[in-house]
């Protein structure tokens, strides 16, 4: 029964199309001889309700906040990643950079001028640390410069303590 009901089903949608296909209908056009041109006018209004907003008081100039100095930091660590991998600067035991092996030219003073920045950054934000932990700048340096050292990646240079308080420079991982 179901072939059956199969068969005249086939048979009908051949006879529809054969059908369909005899007649022939007028073509038409859907193209516009002219663009369709649509002209909205709008008006928007905006209201505030509820409290005024407090207007904030633009911070002076020349004042840093740490927050602004870990930003520059950050924006730098693509920049100072590569000249450590480089061998060409290492991390010295006052928690600062140092150029380890210096190139001349262009290339040179780009090396130089980017640690000196980032020197910078970091001097003024351990003596922000110090004033705020109320604790000497040579503790903070100390720690900072703890901290550097262990993050440091094997083969970059650290500066190191030695027995009898001198300090001596070694690639991280050969110590």
């Amino acid at each position: 029964m179901e072939r059956k009901t199969t068969i005249l089903f086939i048979r009908a949608a051949v006879a529809g199309a054969v059908l369909l296909g005899g007649c022939a209908l007028p073509p038409v056009s859907i193209a516009t001889p002219q663009p369709i041109k649509v002209n909205i006018n709008m008006k928007l209004d905006v209201y505030q309700h509820g409290q005024p907003l407090v207007e904030k008081k633009p911070a002076a100039p020349d004042v840093e906040t740490p927050e602004d100095i870990q930003d520059r930091r950050r924006m730098r660590l693509g920049e100072l990643q590569p000249l450590k991998n480089s061998r060409l600067i290492g991390e010295n035991h006052l928690g600062l950079l140092e150029v380890r092996n210096p190139v001349a030219g262009e290339y040179g003073d780009y090396v130089r001028e980017t640690i000196a920045a980032e020197n910078k950054d970091r001097q003024a934000l351990m003596e922000n640390m110090a004033k705020v932990q109320k604790i000497s700048l040579a503790d903070v340096q100390k720690q900072q410069a703890a901290t550097a050292v262990h993050s440091a990646f094997n083969g970059e240079w650290i500066e190191t303590q030695k027995p009898g308080g001198t300090y001596a420079w070694t690639q991280k991982g050969q110590e």
